[in-house]
């Protein structure tokens, strides 16, 4: 994430994106759980970034089981007020709504 977030600062879209991917690719990994706090903060934190960057390009961001779970570790968050991260659900929820219409093309 910290990686990332320097590439971003810096400007470097194309390495923020593949350095946000590659953190996702390796909490896909069958031992992650996805769902803890640990895990599931950068899993929501690189979704978001990788979907940001993404979003205004052609490249691919995050995969579908990143969004779904993303938007479920959001969800399960609970307080009053919630953190400002669960402001991206519905950015999120948008984002898997889109893969599933390009999955289905």
């Amino acid at each position: 994430m910290v990686r990332a977030n320097r590439l971003l600062a810096r400007g470097n879209l194309e390495g923020a994106l593949a350095q946000a991917q590659g953190g996702l690719d390796v909490l896909r990994k069958p031992y992650v759980l996805r769902q803890s706090p640990p895990e599931g903060s950068a899993l929501v934190f690189l979704t978001i970034l990788a979907e940001d960057i993404s979003s205004h390009g052609a490249a691919k961001g995050a995969t579908a089981d990143d969004l779904a779970d993303s938007i479920a570790f959001l969800k399960q968050i609970t307080g009053n007020p919630l953190p400002e991260v669960c402001s991206y659900i519905p950015f999120l929820e948008a984002r898997l709504a889109a893969s599933s219409r390009e999955t289905n093309a």
